[in-house]
């Protein structure tokens, strides 16, 4: 699908003042223009973030209440539950709050509820359940936001429920014994945006400081807390929350210290994904080590992800490791099968040119897997995506979105339709009966086209300067990796480049030719450049001497040994067409 490019406006001043002051390229100040950096002591930190720019835990509402609370239940012996949830945000948020609560010496266990039967969230028969094993404290993280009726029953069965959760609240808030929640927060001096994880480990800050005298974590609990930073930047990351903010800093300090991990069940993650010896980056969190954490909360057990994030035992930490690999692989198998089968269903019985958002389901799918194939198929198909697996005379549905969409507003006009609905602006959940599904796309079809034109059904490339060839160097590629960590709120740099020449002959690569690599020149510079994905374009880029425009991401290929100069194509344009 050809896509909309859309420059950013240049400011050649404030790029000049920016440039000057940091002494660094007018192109790099001009990217941190569009990310919205406008000041000199933005942009310095930006380029330079420090462990000392994250909030101190106490400007969170909430927070001083839940450590004293927790700092008395460790201190009498009662029994504290943390309540986690499946994905790796809320995995590695359990496993941060046990090791702390762990490390105090508490009466501590973790329960992580099951997809398929008890679905996200707070479940009144949990809290039945954990109430008879005498919990005396049930901690949240990662949920529990809008668990109104469930916070009404812990404190009817005399619990202590303390929610921490990061997602949207709704118009009622939990009665429970304290909530923390950075959206519920209006004062400009604290960050917004946090994981469930960045929550977590937020509290753990704040009962270290409670169990000191002088408001001072000891050094052994500041060691835990350096290595927990692994921990946040593996949920963060594969939680698509900003990487802007503390969440920079987070996941910045955070790679660093998962590299170097000496936590077991993190060294043998790395090892069965053959990271041990890599620089890491928000790519290997997000495509290598995220799915391995998420398979089993996705097709049986996830529970068993936080005993290898826990454990002392280096052999157990390796024998899950291994169970991951396995599972991993196998939710690898059911998603193939489902892409293969939701594809055919929008090809075959979708009109896109009627169709604004997708809705699709099947008594077949896993509700596991779902989700990823409706990220899938709005990449292909730029449209609100819902994929609903029918199980039980329940439809268990994921809802992913295009950019400018806000998805849970939306499944919220058809809540009358749907048996419950959560979740934030690109990714939500829902539960519908089957019977209701044909009213629910009608529904949601027409708030999609109430709200969205057809030039948003048209996929946006955002490109943040036109630059020369020339202007391409290795010393370039390095300043402008300051920029990393990216992700959702601080995307790589893309550029255009205009008025080139396609040289030499292209050719496919990859196992099944599905990619491409040609050379491009301009005036005196040609430089090699790769389309992964784009192996079927490669009749249109040999027709010799045709004159194009390449939309792009520059990169250092270290291949072979090698040390080149090298552009990753995000989209071709040829100037006759």
């Amino acid at each position: 699908m050809s896509k909309r490019w859309i420059f950013f406006p240049l400011n050649k001043a404030l790029q000049i003042e920016i440039a000057s002051k940091l002494k660094i390229s007018p192109l790099l100040a001009q990217v941190l223009i569009n990310r919205g950096i406008l000041d000199i002591t933005s942009a310095r930190n930006f380029l330079q973030p420090q462990i000392a720019g994250l909030g101190d835990p106490s400007l969170l509402h909430g927070m001083e209440e839940a450590s004293i609370r927790i700092n008395k239940a460790v201190s009498k012996g009662e029994k504290i539950v943390i309540y986690g949830d499946y994905d790796v945000d809320g995995l590695t948020a359990t496993a941060v709050m046990y090791r702390c609560l762990k490390l105090l010496g508490a009466q501590v266990r973790y329960y992580i509820p099951e997809r398929l039967e008890e679905g996200y969230g707070l479940n009144a028969d949990a809290i039945r359940r954990l109430k008879e094993d005498g919990a005396a404290v049930i901690l949240t993280v990662d949920c529990g936001i809008n668990a109104c009726r469930e916070a009404d029953l812990a404190r009817a069965y005399g619990i202590d429920l303390i929610i921490t959760d990061h997602h949207q609240p709704g118009q009622e808030i939990p009665n429970a014994f304290v909530v923390i929640n950075p959206k519920l927060e209006s004062s400009p001096g604290v960050f917004r945006d946090l994981s469930g994880v960045g929550i977590a480990f937020k509290l753990a800050w704040a009962i270290g400081q409670y169990f000191s005298p002088l408001r001072k974590v000891s050094p052994e609990f500041k060691d835990f807390l350096l290595s927990a930073i692994g921990l946040v930047s593996l949920g963060t990351i594969a939680d698509v929350v900003p990487l802007v903010g503390e969440n920079r800093i987070l996941t910045k300090y955070g790679l660093s210290a998962l590299q170097y991990t000496e936590i077991p069940g993190l060294r043998a993650l790395l090892d069965i994904a053959d990271l041990s010896h890599t620089n890491l980056d928000v790519f290997h969190v997000g495509y290598r080590l995220g799915p391995r954490l998420n398979a089993p909360g996705r097709i049986s057990n996830a529970g068993i992800v936080v005993e290898m994030l826990t454990t002392a035992c280096k052999e157990r930490a390796v024998e899950i490791a291994n169970f991951l690999e396995q599972e991993n692989k196998r939710r690898q198998d059911i998603q193939v099968d489902i892409m293969v089968s939701a594809r055919k269903k929008v090809i075959n019985e979708i009109n896109l040119d009627e169709t604004s958002a997708i809705v699709l389901a099947d008594q077949t799918w896993h509700p596991g897997v779902i989700g990823i194939i409706a990220s899938k198929i709005v990449e292909e198909f730029n449209r609100p995506t819902v994929m609903i697996a029918i199980t039980d005379d329940v439809g268990h549905g994921s809802a992913r979105s295009i950019p400018s969409f806000h998805i849970l507003k939306a499944l919220e006009f058809c809540k009358s339709k749907l048996l419950s609905v959560g979740g934030h602006a690109q990714a939500a959940g829902l539960k519908i009966h089957p019977q209701h599904i044909n009213e629910f796309r009608d529904m949601l079809n027409s708030a999609t086209s109430q709200r969205l034109h057809k030039t948003d059904l048209v996929p946006v490339l955002n490109i943040d300067a036109e630059i020369t060839l020339s202007m391409l160097s290795k010393a370039l590629v390095t300043e402008l990796a300051r920029l990393s960590p990216y992700g959702e709120g601080n995307p790589a740099p893309v550029f255009a480049a205009t008025n080139l020449k396609i040289v030499g002959q292209p050719r496919r690569i990859g196992t099944k030719g599905q990619h491409l690599s040609f050379y491009v020149k301009q005036e005196d510079v040609a430089i090699r450049a790769v389309a992964f994905g784009m192996g079927g374009q490669i009749d249109r880029l040999r027709q010799n001497g045709r004159a194009c425009s390449l939309a792009f991401a520059v990169k250092i290929n270290n291949w072979m040994d090698g040390d080149n100069l090298e552009l990753e194509v995000k989209d071709i344009k040829f100037d006759n067409e």
